[in-house]
């Protein structure tokens, strides 16, 4: 009895750990249900929501009694909110179950090969894009009611919005069933959401001046679609970039309908219904699972944001045979990439001082794994983004990695904000040292009270302010250690010299023991390395008894060869090298073609500089700038000295194969036979320049499709236009583009002549 009744209190006890942390999970679950879906403010990332969601999913699970039918685990989305009338679903728009990892998959894929005792099917694979679930009724073939999802059961009616956006079909084509409702995603192109943020934050500038309250830039393009539509005046909406894929029949009513989804997504389009992008149908489960692993792999090359792949079992006769259990079908799942967005704790606000002395804001956060990686730091960009943002050090902060670059503070939570959080400050002096990232006891480190280490770094402390408009702070000293050690890290960089071995740690090294004061020192490392292999770190060391040996080793080797190589890297790159503000690989290209060695470069009056094409006034002012100063040209002649290759030269062979030698294009769109950068290498090697703007210099443009703003400047400057076919056309018989201009400029002279003498008929 003892022994039973000590169990049953324990269960007793287990039961009611449980049922509390199921009432708080639910409460959360509910309050940020209600954020996401009817107010566009999410304060935690999708992962954050997933994993709450699966803790209570699990708790009811153990703990069935406690299992109730307004449970998140049991409805969809959130209630409707009271801005617009209530549309009840006729049929319930439900979610979806996630798949974490190829094991979740294929588990699910069997759970359905169980219910329906057989192993084959097909299966269509999705972009899950992140939107706005959106229901559209057609009656007649014309656009009669848009309902968001709300609840699954009631959604809000979006009907005079809806119709206001470009890419929904007010009318559909061909012969449509009398009534039918379709389900798809309205979301927002990243490109769309960029412009419409700058556009944003060039209103607040003329609000700021007004004395008007300024406006909140959107978190992400998912909140930017659902504020969209949910605007009061359907103008607004009209006026935002809003697409739309149509990802699903929802109903229909005495019409024949295909017999499988995929088919289906076909007669949709046919009827002028946009549905999803890139939708693809499969063999088998194993087919599916790779093509959710190359999703995963390219995400952030869409066009759109998306959180993962949809995949349906294809057969519609084998979905219905499926069913659903409680808010999900049985017969679709969504694949959910690792996530991308999560909160952690922004612990520090510190700086790092650029090549060009400027002083660089970054976030020290709490360890986080985001997009399968651990991060510590993420970009600020400045104080100006600071301020706009508003972030503080021990704030949570919702963090997002795109692809493989540094992470990028979206936004606070402020309702997690510490009541003693200030507003951070840049610092008056400028931290810039030379002990790169080892520890020292100086502040300027960052070390913590107390923490004391033989770092011999060099300390700048010079005055740190803003230099006319610019956003940016700079270090005054022209000598700043930091700015030094970046302009030959920058140097040494693969776009520039391409000196391997000279990393930072190296570069910190020879610095520190005053090997090396600039970029010009380095092109004597060859002749000291035996003097160089003493120093610890650089060469090899060999332990004996009557003590260590010090060898020049491989490393130094190596590192005096590659030095050697990078004397013949040519001009363009050592312009790219030597550090001039506003000097990229394009447009150092376009200047050593132009003036042919680096002394004609940096002696060329500022007119004739910013007269390159794809140069202009701003890069001709630094260059101009750059030369104004004594140190440099010391530095230009130990270079010269030393036998680094400054001019750029051309033989005769070489003139033969760039057939396209004084030409300009500018390359825009979407391409399908080849990449656009494949496309502007090919070009270059054949002689010609590509710029990324159009002017009145621009030889011609290759559009493809989806072609914007640049193809609208050249025709407005009467630039010719090729396709794609032309450019690969171009490519293989560069010789047709003489023939190309020389049919336009016949056509324009007859438009003159014509302009000039009218047809006498006329």
């Amino acid at each position: 009895m003892t022994t039973n009744s000590t169990t049953g209190a324990a269960a007793d006890a287990g039961q009611a750990v449980a049922r509390s942390r199921v009432e708080q999970l639910r409460a959360d679950l509910l309050r940020h249900n209600r954020l996401y879906h009817v107010l566009d403010a999410a304060e935690i990332s999708d992962a954050e929501f997933d994993a709450l969601f699966r803790e209570l999913q699990e708790l009811e699970s153990a703990y069935p009694e406690l299992l109730s039918p307004d449970s998140p685990t049991q409805t969809v989305g959130a209630a409707p909110g009271q801005t617009f009338a209530e549309v009840r679903h006729r049929l319930p728009m439900l979610s979806l179950a996630n798949a974490l990892n190829g094991g979740e998959l294929l588990a699910w894929r069997q759970r359905a090969a169980d219910l329906l005792d057989r192993e084959e099917w097909t299966f269509v694979t999705e972009p899950k894009i992140d939107g706005l679930a959106i229901a559209l009724v057609y009656e007649r073939g014309q656009l009669v009611q848009a309902a968001t999802r709300g609840d699954g059961r009631s959604g809000e009616d979006v009907t005079a919005n809806v119709r206001a956006i470009d890419a929904v079909p007010n009318e559909l084509r061909g012969s449509p069933p009398p009534i039918f409702e379709v389900r798809g995603e309205i979301y927002m192109p990243k490109t769309g959401f960029e412009a419409m943020n700058a556009a944003i934050l060039a209103q607040n500038e003329e609000r700021e001046a007004e004395g008007r309250t300024a406006l909140t830039p959107y978190a992400n393009p998912r909140n930017a679609a659902a504020g969209s539509v949910r605007q009061k005046d359907a103008a607004v909406t009209a006026s935002r970039p809003l697409s739309i894929g149509v990802y699903q029949l929802g109903w229909v009513d005495d019409f024949a309908i295909p017999d499988t989804h995929w088919e289906t997504l076909g007669w949709l389009a046919e009827l002028g219904l946009p549905t999803t992008p890139e939708a693809a149908v499969h063999d088998g489960i194993d087919a599916a699972l790779s093509a959710c692993e190359r999703w995963t792999e390219r995400r952030d090359s869409q066009a759109f944001e998306m959180d993962g792949v949809v995949v349906k079992v294809d057969d519609l006769g084998l979905q219905a045979d499926l069913g659903a259990v409680g808010r999900e079908p049985r017969w679709a799942i969504a694949w959910k990439f690792p996530p991308q967005e999560v909160s952690t704790i922004l612990e520090q606000i510190l700086v790092k001082v650029g090549r060009t002395g400027s002083i660089n804001p970054y976030a020290r956060l709490r360890p986080v794994r985001v997009g399968g990686v651990q991060v510590t730091n993420a970009t600020l960009h400045n104080l100006d983004d600071i301020r706009r943002k508003d972030v503080r050090e021990g704030d949570t902060v919702v963090i997002r990695r795109a692809g493989d670059v540094i992470p990028q503070v979206v936004r606070p939570v402020l309702e997690r904000r510490p009541g003693d959080a200030v507003e951070w400050e840049m610092p008056a002096v400028c931290p810039g040292t030379t002990c790169g990232e080892r520890t020292c006891g100086n502040d300027h480190c960052g070390a913590a009270d107390g923490q004391a280490d033989t770092c011999s770094g060099v300390w700048c402390g010079g005055a740190v302010a803003r230099q006319g408009d610019d956003a940016d702070f700079y270090c005054e000293r022209l000598d700043c250690p930091a700015v030094v050690q970046r302009a030959i890290e920058h140097f040494c960089g693969r776009s520039a010299m391409d000196i391997r071995g000279l990393g930072e740690q190296v570069i910190t090294l020879l610095l520190r023991h005053r090997q090396i004061a600039d970029v010009a020192d380095l092109y004597a490392i060859p002749s000291k390395i035996e003097a160089l292999a003493r120093i610890d770190g650089l060469g090899h060391v060999k332990r004996r008894k009557s003590g260590d040996v010090y060898e020049v080793g491989d490393r130094l080797r190596n590192l005096a060869a590659a030095i050697e190589r990078s004397k013949s890297r040519g001009l363009a790159h050592l312009l790219v090298g030597l550090g001039i503000r506003h000097i990229g690989g394009e447009n150092a290209s376009l200047l050593a073609g132009a003036f042919g060695s680096l002394d004609a470069v940096l002696l060329a009056p500022r007119d004739e500089l910013a007269a390159v094409d794809g140069v202009g006034p701003i890069i001709a002012e630094s260059i101009v700038d750059w030369a104004m100063n004594g140190d440099n040209w010391s530095v230009v002649h130990r270079l010269q000295a030393a036998g680094v290759e400054d001019e750029q030269e051309r033989s005769d062979d070489d003139r033969v194969e760039t057939p396209l030698e004084g030409m300009r294009f500018v390359i825009t769109g979407r391409f399908e036979a080849m990449p656009r950068p494949q496309a502007e290498s090919a070009l270059k090697a054949l002689g010609a320049a590509v710029g990324s703007s159009v002017s009145k210099n621009t030889t011609a443009v290759f559009a493809g499709e989806k072609a914007g703003s640049k193809r609208a400047k050249a025709e407005s400057l009467s630039v010719p236009i090729w396709t794609e076919e032309q450019l690969i056309e171009a490519l293989a018989s560069p010789s047709v583009v003489t023939q190309w201009l020389a049919a336009a400029s016949a056509v324009d002279v007859v438009d003159a002549v014509n302009a000039v003498e009218p047809d006498a008929s006329t």
